[in-house]
């Protein structure tokens, strides 16, 4: 048995990368710096053997960094969240759930700290190795409360799926739609955006930083929409801090005339639409997984989860028989809800 924790600098660097993983076994503790040992293969078989249960909390984020970096699998799993959510827990966070049932206060001081850095402080060291070390302990005191509400076998199926169906995080890419305030934008501004937006994406990679830390969402949209023509237009920006104007200033104007030059097409995005049909089976799932909760006592994410909604409503579903296989993560909720679902998931006469 081995409870899993990771830290990242996502606030801190272009390439997100897995900065240390903390391993506690019920005697000891493993802080395991990853930067000098390369692919860990011993690591990923311990992972993905399923004689050993791995303990998580949250630990979507973690199997999607994991993935990412090392494309591991996963087998055997139990997240104390997912527990936590089936037993109807106001506070779902690592921190309340250990004050609530082992009365231990975490520290939060490092939460937001840069785990990139190297040396890694000694006290920064203490609270990573805290965040795997009680795992075990409050998996132990959820259990009898798991297995007298009759949701343990639920959790091991939510702790299942987790492992099977997280996906890997992306690794980072330019993307003009994901620009907050991008849809509002008339074409002549859109174009200016994906200019500048071109521009912020490449200082953030070059300086190895998210690229809200070079400038912001309302500092490109408001620049695109004002299209200056001299540099004094851009001290008029509330969203531009002078700083940030300083430094990058010039390049700003450059990258606007560039657009003035040779202006980039750019064509409004379409979303892709739902049918009708798909919106109908949704709401009737949803509303259905609302009303089980009320009746059950638990979250309606907690009879199943919204991404499983979205793939049961995805298609007319005919027969049990392809319900099965599109809950073949989830059979104790097919054993409990295949009818009803199936009965909702037909398609209208």
């Amino acid at each position: 048995m081995l409870a899993v924790d990771t830290e990242s600098n996502s606030l801190y660097a272009y390439h997100e990368r897995v900065c240390l993983i903390q391993l506690s076994t019920p005697k000891r503790d493993y802080l395991v710096d990853p930067f000098p040992l390369g692919a860990m293969p011993e690591l990923g078989k311990l992972f993905a053997d399923p004689k050993v249960l791995k303990v998580f909390h949250a630990g979507d984020y973690d199997l999607a960094c994991l993935k990412r970096d090392y494309g591991w699998d996963f087998r055997n799993l139990f997240d104390t969240m997912l527990a936590a959510t089936a037993l109807n827990e106001p506070n779902l966070g690592l921190a309340g759930m250990l004050e609530k049932y082992l009365g231990i206060k975490l520290e939060k001081k490092y939460q937001r700290a840069n785990w990139g850095t190297r040396p890694i402080l000694p006290e920064m060291q203490a609270y990573a190795q805290a965040d795997s070390h009680f795992l075990l302990q409050l998996r132990e005191a959820l259990l009898p409360k798991l297995e007298a509400s009759g949701r343990l076998e639920m959790v091991l199926e939510d702790s299942t799926a987790l492992a099977y169906e997280t996906p890997a995080l992306k690794t980072p890419e330019e993307d003009l739609w994901r620009v907050k305030g991008v849809q509002a934008l008339n074409p002549k501004a859109l174009s200016l955006l994906y200019h500048l937006n071109h521009l912020r994406e490449a200082l953030a990679e070059e300086q190895d930083k998210p690229p809200f830390k070079i400038m912001g969402d309302q500092a490109l949209v408001e620049i695109a929409q004002t299209q200056p023509r001299y540099i004094q237009e851009l001290t008029l920006l509330p969203s531009l801090p002078q700083p940030v104007l300083r430094r990058y200033g010039s390049r700003i104007m450059t990258a606007v005339a560039d657009w003035r030059k040779k202006p980039a097409q750019v064509k409004k995005r379409r979303l892709p639409r739902l049918s009708e049909a798909e919106l109908k089976r949704r709401d009737k799932l949803m509303e259905w997984r609302k009303n089980a909760g009320v009746k059950e006592g638990v979250p309606s994410n907690a009879i199943m989860s919204k991404e499983l909604v979205g793939k049961l409503a995805a298609q007319e579903i005919k027969s049990l028989d392809e319900l099965k296989t599109l809950m073949r993560h989830y059979p104790q909720r097919y054993a409990r809800y295949a009818q009803e679902i199936l009965a909702l998931n037909r398609k209208e006469s």
